[in-house]
């Protein structure tokens, strides 16, 4: 039958995409911030009749339904720079990008020639008024306590906006470890929150559980493979057999 040879394709797509994540996540691994992604599988049932069953059949396919990301805190490394901080505990920063209101929670951050808090990319970072925040030129001293408050030798100048979501999973990544607020989401502030300065959060991908697994999905992939020829094997034989019998 053929529906043996469509149940294992359907398998090998989805070996296929997961294999795609497990390498995304490896060559994320030194990326800052980085949440790393896992499979979300399902069955995909169908009906069938055949000359065997007077009943129809129910054919379950693998269907990889999406993907769930873990948002787990990574590791902390000291930089000692002060434009880097890191959140301790669940929250995001808020940045204003081109394509509207992005959150991250890479807080690799630097301050630009016109004085203000951007991403790597340029990105402004804002404030809890939604707001860019600045450091005046003359300013050089620059401390950011843990509730998220910024303040120079003239005193506070801006507080971080740190904002939480109820389902972190309807959150699409777009780039530059960015997320989006697809479902429209209530933005709500951020609890029980830290921020350290001089600190950036890594990536958290466990290198060995990610390599242990690609070996496993190569080898299901690999063998999957070998059922497929064994049963195109399996079906031309049995054509020559009946072409030679009639």
């Amino acid at each position: 039958m053929e529906n043996t040879t469509y149940i294992s394709l359907s398998r090998q797509v989805a070996l296929w995409n997961q294999l795609d994540m497990v390498s995304n996540n490896l060559a994320n691994m030194n990326t800052t911030g980085f949440k790393s992604v896992q499979p979300h599988f399902t069955d995909y049932i169908s009906k069938s009749k055949n000359d065997e069953h007077l009943l129809s059949d129910r054919i379950h396919f693998t269907h990889d339904f999406g993907i769930v990301r873990d948002f787990a805190e990574g590791a902390f490394t000291s930089t000692s720079n002060a434009t880097d901080v890191a959140l301790h505990g669940k929250g995001f920063f808020v940045i204003d990008t081109n394509e509207g209101v992005r959150y991250t929670r890479n807080g690799q951050f630097k301050i630009s020639e016109e004085g203000m808090l951007t991403t790597a990319d340029n990105y402004p970072v804002l404030d809890d008024r939604n707001l860019p925040i600045f450091i005046a030129p003359e300013e050089t001293k620059l401390d950011i306590n843990q509730d998220g408050t910024i303040a120079t030798e003239n005193g506070v100048i801006a507080k971080f906006a740190i904002v939480d979501f109820d389902d972190l999973q309807n959150l699409r990544e777009t780039h530059g470890g960015l997320y989006a607020n697809v479902k429209n989401q209530e933005v709500r502030q951020a609890r029980n929150v830290q921020v350290e300065q001089g600190m950036i959060e890594r990536s958290n991908v466990n290198a060995v559980s990610e390599m242990t697994q690609m070996i496993k999905l190569q080898r299901a992939y690999e063998n999957i493979q070998m059922m497929i020829d064994g049963e195109h094997t399996r079906r031309q034989n049995m054509m020559n057999v009946y072409t030679k019998n009639n």
